[in-house]
């Protein structure tokens, strides 16, 4: 099923026993032992791995990767959380990977979970991030610097093939398996030959696995994948389990991409880059250092202004919200998945910077109301959905404190932002230096490296990696300027509080925005707006574009709009950059040439396959492309972005990576026999 075929989210049917244990009504089988679930964990997933000596023996800043079969209430994960904790170096990584088909209720999985006290401080951590809308696709979790979690809501084979970017070298990252998920007996569709063969595809040279079951139907779909069996003493009343290691034929077939691989570089790099430069200090940037710096890279960002956020970012208050959509399609399915992934970034990163105490999208025309409606029906949201709820305008009216005479949708998790604020808090690591009032004037590659010059200076600093992301300045770079960005003149309106307007509770949304007062600023003021002016790219103030927000302010809060006409208004205008398909971009850049004449032939017929990979930049990266929404993407489209720089399993599937990468227009190009 494509990612796109997005319905309501399927939780696990429960039956709860006397002693607490949770039973699937599905497959009629435990989540964990009776005896005692931990403890199970430790034995045959922690222990016939050898995780606590592999662990203890890790490089300083050394990544390890876990695959698991059946996230279940995440008793695995959590046990092994807890020994990472113990053992690991302190910068290491761990990355935990897992599929479940039917995943628990968060009301579920609180009360699974109580039943081990012992690891409630890493429980409460994992139910506080665990996402209130689990759509079929792949979810980045993220607890601290050293700890990942990529929950992927499929069937087991399916969702781990959706991790798998058609290329060995950067697919085989799993070092350890833990074949979890219910017994053979209870659930053979799990247990397929094609599940074995998405293992194979992600495994490390030498991954180990550890399964509870010595079942015919795993020990021969292991062997046929590659892997060598022991079998080995089992837990409890179980006499024996499985365990071994990936050894798969050494004389293998070169490999065959299944589609044209445009979106791959040549080969994935045998040393990821240690030293990154990243130009622009806005949104983009910020999410960007700070996702390299968590992964212990050493990053400097340089920024022409004098402070984080001098540009699209530098706005007094910031909305966070998505365009969510009832229709298949990576849009829809991005948005979806950035919303609930900055809802849980921000108030980690910067707590102080963020209001996330509800939002309202209202819907002020006919047509805005019916497409809400198929939203409501196609996501199967209700009046306790902790993404979004259906609310009339009495309802709506009742939540922001003000009166509103449309319905919408509130979004109980999100709400408004300080910009400048936040881009600051993101940049204040320990890996990160930052160079403000800084221009760069060039980039130049050599020797597989990236050599700055700044204006003023004869300072020509060295990296080994690149990220633009300088929006519409992009174009000032020839390695990046084919990209489609396009400028979008937007200005904000500020206005001082009034009686009218201090009642407002909540951020809304609708043909334009309003945010509360910011009441930490004296005088307390509001951000609303803004405007949207296409191929405009001067950023002087407008009396009229003050006049367009109050208009479009009126049709919202017509009493709030009249009150702010009484004062002089202040503002600010900058430049948006858009991409055509509205999605951001994020991802390596090819060598423009060689991708024209490596996919020539998609001119005459888009839909073969070429089975040859393109030369791309040498370690150049962008991140840009954010429109209007830069505070909802940035977060997860820096963390593909950190996916493709050092090599890990991407926090999206494999369809929304090629959606966001910076040459799919140039593809798409080809394949209309059009220039980019």
């Amino acid at each position: 099923m494509s990612e796109s075929k997005k319905t309501s989210v399927h939780h696990a049917q429960l039956e709860w026993r006397d002693n607490g244990q949770p039973v699937s009504c599905a497959f009629d089988d435990i989540y964990f032992s009776t005896a005692s679930g931990l403890e199970e964990t430790r034995h045959v997933f922690l222990g016939e791995n050898h995780l606590p000596q592999r662990w203890a023996d890790l490089a300083e800043g050394a990544r390890f990767t876990i695959g698991e079969t059946g996230f279940g209430t995440g008793l695995n994960f959590l046990a092994a959380w807890q020994l990472w904790k113990q053992v690991a170096p302190a910068n290491a990584q761990l990355h935990f990977i897992s599929v479940e088909k039917f995943p628990l209720h968060p009301g579920d999985l609180v009360r699974a979970l109580e039943m081990w006290p012992e690891i409630s401080d890493l429980s409460e951590q994992l139910i506080a991030q665990y996402p209130p809308y689990l759509a079929s696709g792949v979810h980045r979790l993220k607890f601290s610097d050293s700890v990942a979690l990529t929950l992927v809501i499929d069937e087991a084979s399916r969702g781990f093939e959706r991790l798998r970017q058609d290329d060995p070298g950067r697919d085989g990252v799993v070092d350890a398996w833990f074949l979890d998920g219910f017994a053979p007996s209870k659930n053979p569709e799990m247990w397929s030959q094609d599940l074995f063969q998405a293992i194979a595809g992600l495994s490390a040279p030498q991954a180990t696995f550890a399964t509870f079951t010595c079942a015919g139907i795993v020990k021969r779909g292991l062997k046929s994948a590659g892997f060598a069996l022991q079998k080995v003493p089992g837990f409890g009343r179980k006499r024996e389990m499985l365990r071994g290691e990936f050894a798969p034929p050494l004389a293998e077939e070169p490999h065959k991409h299944k589609s044209t691989p445009w979106h791959l570089p040549p080969s994935q790099q045998a040393t990821h880059p240690k030293s990154v430069a990243i130009i622009g200090a806005g949104i983009a940037g910020a999410t960007a250092a700070r996702a390299l710096a968590a992964r212990n890279i050493q990053v400097t960002v340089f920024e022409q202004g004098c402070a984080p956020g001098s540009g699209a970012s530098g706005n007094d208050q910031g909305i966070l919200y998505a365009k969510l959509s009832p229709k298949p399609g990576p849009n829809g399915d991005f948005n979806l998945l950035a919303l609930q992934f900055a809802q849980r970034f921000y108030p980690t990163h910067c707590p102080q910077a963020v209001h996330f105490n509800g939002l309202l999208q209202l819907a002020q025309t006919e047509k805005e109301q019916q497409l809400q409606q198929q939203i409501v029906d196609q996501l199967a949201l209700d009046k306790g959905s902790s993404l979004a709820q259906p609310v009339t305008a009495p309802e709506a009216t009742k939540l922001a404190g003000v009166h509103l005479n449309t319905p919408g949708l509130y979004f109980p998790k999100a709400g408004w932002l300080r910009p400048k604020q936040v881009c600051t808090a993101l940049l204040d690591h320990p890996n990160i230096q930052t160079r403000f009032d800084t221009t760069i004037d060039c980039a130049n590659e050599k020797d597989n490296r990236w050599q700055l010059d700044i204006s003023g200076s004869s300072e020509q600093p060295v990296f080994d990696a690149l990220i633009l992301c300088t929006a519409n300045f992009n174009r000032q770079f020839p390695q990046s300027a084919p990209l489609p960005l396009r400028p979008i003149r937007g200005q904000v309106s500020f206005a001082a509080t009034t009686e009218a307007s201090k009642k407002l509770k909540l951020a809304l949304c609708g043909e334009g925005y309003i945010a509360p007062a910011d009441t930490r600023e004296e005088p307390s003021s509001h951000s609303f707006g803004a405007t949207f002016k296409l191929k405009q790219t001067d950023t002087e103030i407008r009396s009229e574009e003050h006049e367009e927000n109050l208009h479009t302010l009126a049709s919202l809060l017509p009493d709030v709009a009249d009150s702010f006409r009484q004062q002089s208004l202040r503002g600010r205008a900058a430049l948006r950059a858009a991409t055509p398909d509205y999605l951001p971009m994020a991802g390596p850049v090819a060598n423009w040439d060689q991708l024209e004449n490596t996919y020539q032939p998609l001119r005459k017929n888009r839909k073969q396959l070429i089975d040859q990979r393109t030369p791309y930049q040498p370690n150049l990266f962008v991140l840009a492309g954010l429109g209007s929404r830069g505070f909802t993407y940035a977060p997860l489209a820096a963390e593909v972005l950190a996916g493709w720089i050092t090599g890990e399993v991407m926090p999206v599937s494999e369809e929304l990576v090629k959606a966001l990468h910076p040459m799919r227009f140039a593809i798409r190009a080809l394949g209309k026999n059009r220039d980019f």
